[in-house]
């Protein structure tokens, strides 16, 4: 098996949550072939700021890998080889993963999800209302009520009087669209009741990583349920999942593979969430289309009805690089036929 990686910069539309903003974005690419024709490729990608590793960190783990001669076709052995590389490193570890994923279902002639289950079904997108400012999250949510979106999300987490217009105007676009709102743990510990209640009478279906772990996780009484996102990341992600679970007021997690190690330790996530009763969202890190597609292909294998964090995002074009997926749409992910990540170079 032959490893090859290439490295992507790219300037992006100005998108920022209430924590910080981003005007680039770093990837990359593993490609892996097994000689023979077929081949797989992996997308490294994180975000400064969010990820504790580097672009440069993750490409360093993928070009020193040992790859083995022959490429495997088993779920066990591909977590095996993943497993050798640091933890401390989720993207290079959903990169490798990806890579060795595509390869082993193009060469099986099957699409990627067919690792983990045989049957799927088109599975709900919900519309990001990404922008530089609040005029243009404004448009893109008049769009989106023009597209006829059924979920959107909201950055939420500056000061109470502008959150409380921007989430008013939103709502009065869409009336009848779930919103799920996203502070990215903005909110001071000592206001979030207080904001909280502000937000109520919006009818969010959730806020998602109000403010610290510790304030979330403490406020049993919220009028509004709470989703965990990047507090699932590193070392202790599993202990802080086990405290989620214990939550009444934690609805949901956001599981983005490359934040969290990958598409097994994200579908192993998902199975401990659905066993409490917990909704599992599949969502991206602002990466380009190789990594939106293997997540995409999760959100299909744990299929149901919640809406996948996974609609088009600023980053998405700038890092395609003429790769298309035509298969996610607007609004639904239709399961492809074409086998390993089902990936489409625009003609």
């Amino acid at each position: 098996m032959r490893a090859e990686l290439q490295s992507l910069h790219a300037s992006i539309p100005a998108t920022r949550n209430a924590r910080r903003g981003w005007s680039a974005r770093h990837t990359v690419r593993l490609y892996l072939s097994d000689g023979s024709g077929h081949i797989g490729v992996g997308e490294a990608a994180p975000l400064p700021g969010v990820s504790e590793e580097s672009a440069g960190q993750a490409r360093e783990a993928l070009a020193r890998f040992e790859w083995p001669d022959e490429a495997p076709t088993r779920v066990a052995e591909i977590a095996r080889l993943v497993a050798r590389i640091d933890a401390g490193l989720p993207s290079a570890r959903f990169a490798a993963e990806t890579a060795l994923a595509a390869l082993a279902t193009s060469k099986l002639h099957v699409p990627l999800y067919a690792l983990f289950t045989d049957e799927v079904e088109e599975v709900p997108v919900a519309t990001a209302l990404f922008g530089a400012d609040d005029r243009d999250v404004v448009e893109r949510a008049r769009e989106a009520a023009a597209e006829g979106a059924h979920a959107v999300k909201l950055k939420i987490g500056r000061s109470a009087p502008l959150d409380g217009w921007l989430v008013e105007t939103v709502r009065q676009i869409l009336p009848d669209a779930e919103l799920r709102l996203d502070a990215n743990r903005a909110i001071d510990p000592a206001q979030l009741e207080e904001r909280v209640e502000a937000l109520r009478g919006f009818d969010p279906a959730f806020i998602e990583e109000p403010s610290t772990l510790e304030a979330t996780l403490g406020y049993d009484d919220s009028p509004i349920p709470f989703a965990l996102d990047e507090s699932l990341a590193g070392p202790d992600g599993d202990a802080t999942l086990d405290r989620a679970l214990a939550s009444d007021r934690v609805v949901a997690v956001v599981l983005k593979p490359s934040l969290l190690g990958g598409l097994l330790r994200c579908h192993e996530l998902a199975r401990r969430a659905r066993a409490a009763g917990r909704l599992a969202i599949v969502s991206h890190l602002l990466e380009g289309p190789i990594a939106r597609a293997a997540a995409a292909h999760l959100a299909l294998a744990l299929g149901g009805s919640v809406a996948a964090g996974l609609g088009a995002h600023p980053a998405l074009e700038p890092l395609s690089d003429g790769i298309r997926t035509p298969w996610i749409e607007e609004g639904w992910i239709v399961p492809p036929t074409l086998p390993g990540l089902g990936l489409e170079l625009a003609s």
